[in-house]
């Protein structure tokens, strides 16, 4: 009985061991200078503290922002005209635009602004570019209240009321679609 005890235990310190110096090729050295490197990191490497690991919390595409929160708030179709330019198709409550290489469905409510929905014309990766999609619109999102594999939501932050970057759910994740409500309609 000793005999098993003492071995399980040796073969869980050879195990811890061989677990503990995975990876490792050689020890270190003082002629080596150079620390080692376990991750790429890009210059703008925000997400250090993000809840999102691995390669999907780097974005992919570069987002170059084209108004504001401010810009579309409460504004009306006209105001919104100056921004994205002329509709492609409009409805009584909702005028669809394409500016860069996304498009916008505006959503009005008592001739005013209330709801933007951005869906890429080109893949972005999910949840890489959730955060990074709403650039557009100059929010710095970072991390989101709730992540899914079907979205991410920010409630209640930018000056908005509700945010959701969806997915297409699929295991190669891709945005379908950024929702921004901006005000609370119930109210």
């Amino acid at each position: 009985m000793k005999k098993k005890i003492i071995s399980l235990l040796l073969i869980a310190i050879i195990s811890s061991t061989a677990l503990i110096s995975c990876g490792k090729t050689k020890a270190p050295s003082d002629s080596d200078k150079q620390p080692s490197v376990t991750e790429e990191q890009s210059p703008k490497d925000t997400s250090k503290d993000s809840k999102i690991v691995g390669e999907n919390n780097k974005p992919t595409v570069e987002i170059k922002q084209i108004a504001t929160i401010a810009d579309f708030k409460d504004k009306s179709k006209a105001d919104i005209e100056k921004i994205l330019g002329k509709p492609v198709s409009e409805d009584d409550s909702k005028s669809t635009y394409e500016k860069d290489n996304y498009t916008f469905e505006v959503t009005y409510l008592n001739s005013k602004c209330n709801e933007i929905k951005i869906t890429p014309k080109t893949d972005m990766k999910f949840p890489a570019d959730g955060a990074n999609i709403l650039n557009l619109l100059g929010i710095n999102a970072g991390d989101p209240d709730t992540l899914s594999p079907a979205g991410m939501e920010w409630d209640n932050k930018f000056d908005t009321y509700k945010i959701n970057v969806v997915s297409d759910n699929q295991v190669q994740g891709k945005i379908s679609y950024a929702d921004i409500i901006l005000n609370n309609t119930s109210k």
